[in-house]
């Protein structure tokens, strides 16, 4: 009777936060039913780390913490933040994720995980993953200056993984059959083809790889890609445009925000300036540019000037989703990738500025000569209709 009042009280003290932590994730699980690790990584004011729970580890000069693991009760991994600044995410991974020995995808959700994540002391949400197949997955990001948490609960194959699905930058349909090409780090990888949905992945090592894409039909295209120090997964979607001459201009970006509008204000053939967006899809010259809208992450957005007149366009990407926020710097974190195609050919790929607070991306200007012009800075407005 003594034992089991003691393990729980020593359960109960586990779980209350320490002090002087700004915020405490922990990972309890059935210690029967499978074997878990956490994984909570960092990008702090330009640098990035992570801890696993399986040790005691500090890192960032002491502003992220893991404070091991232990098995009384319940197996129970614990992390903290000392910080109120920051974006993290954790990870549950199976703790032989990369042996080729474990196919058991329903590993994780079989060992019954739940997860606790306190800011000062106060439950600030829990999370059960109770389906799901793969031996990794992540779980939320967390917003430390905001405190706000974005519940994602997506599983993978593996760990050390790039997966990609390409798609058509026009429908957003699966483009199966594209052949795929990654080079750069130690090892040599065979080249890929797309399945049926428009998947492939390269299971790789830690480093910076070069990926392109290509297939007959369509514009080909190349995209630097890498595999972080944390060794968790990598997503990409890639948006291959059919041949055109026109101007076509295709957003992609991640997971979050789940909606981003792609913005084009010109000159109208007739006479007059157009602004179209999602809210405002006008026929121009008997054409509907704005090919697809996205309002579920990764995209494609596209935006085709089927019938180009003399004059001055811009360009440009509002994050809907955190329209209401100035401090936000989720459009920053978007990992969004602007592709501008013109004559059959890929002209310029614009990339969106890291670490800065606003909801409005204005990438560039197509002049009067046909140059296109960077713009690329980050800004907040308050209402998109008075984008300019």
């Amino acid at each position: 009777m003594k034992l089991k009042f003691f393990a729980a009280m020593f359960l109960v003290l586990l779980l209350c936060p320490a002090l002087g932590a700004s915020y405490k994730v922990i990972l309890t699980w059935d210690m029967m039913s499978g074997e878990l690790n956490g994984v909570l990584s960092a990008s702090f004011e330009g640098e990035y780390a992570y801890v696993q729970g399986v040790g005691k580890q500090v890192v960032l000069g002491g502003l992220l913490e893991s404070l091991g693991e232990t098995s009384i009760g319940e197996a129970s991994q614990s992390f903290l933040i000392h910080s109120n600044r920051g974006f993290y995410s954790f990870w549950i991974r199976d703790k032989f994720a990369d042996d080729d020995v474990n196919q058991d995808f329903s590993l994780i959700r079989h060992a019954q995980p739940k997860i606790f994540v306190y800011q000062d002391g106060q439950l600030l949400q829990t999370f059960s993953i109770e389906r799901g197949m793969g031996l990794t997955c992540k779980v939320f990001t967390l917003d430390a200056e905001t405190g706000f948490i974005d519940r994602e609960i997506r599983f993978y194959p593996r760990t050390k993984v790039i997966l990609t699905q390409i798609v058509n930058a026009v429908d957003g349909s699966p483009v199966p059959g594209a052949q795929l090409m990654i080079s750069g780090g130690e090892e040599q990888y065979e080249p890929l083809e797309s399945d049926e949905d428009g998947f492939a992945f390269f299971p790789v090592e830690i480093g910076s790889y070069h990926l392109k894409i290509s297939k007959p039909g369509f514009i080909g295209t190349s995209y630097p890609i890498r595999m972080g120090f944390d060794e968790n997964p990598i997503e990409y979607v890639v948006a291959l445009s059919p041949e055109i001459r026109e101007y076509r201009i295709v957003l992609t970006w991640g997971a979050r925000p789940l909606d981003m509008d792609a913005h084009l204000m010109g000159p109208k053939p007739e006479g007059g300036d157009f602004h179209i967006w999602y809210r405002n899809r006008i026929l121009i010259g008997g054409k509907d540019f704005l090919d697809r809208d996205d309002t579920d992450g990764y995209g494609p957005e596209t935006i085709t000037i089927y019938k180009p007149a003399v004059g001055d366009y811009m360009y440009s990407v509002h994050d809907y989703s955190n329209r209401g926020s100035a401090s936000s710097k989720a459009l920053s974190r978007s990992g969004a990738t602007v592709s501008v195609y013109a004559e059959n050919c890929l002209l310029s790929t614009f990339t969106v500025p890291g670490d800065q607070a606003g909801n409005l991306w204005k990438v560039f200007t197509i002049d009067k000569n046909h140059r296109l012009n960077p713009i690329n800075t980050i800004t907040w407005i308050k209402n998109e209709t008075n984008i300019r």
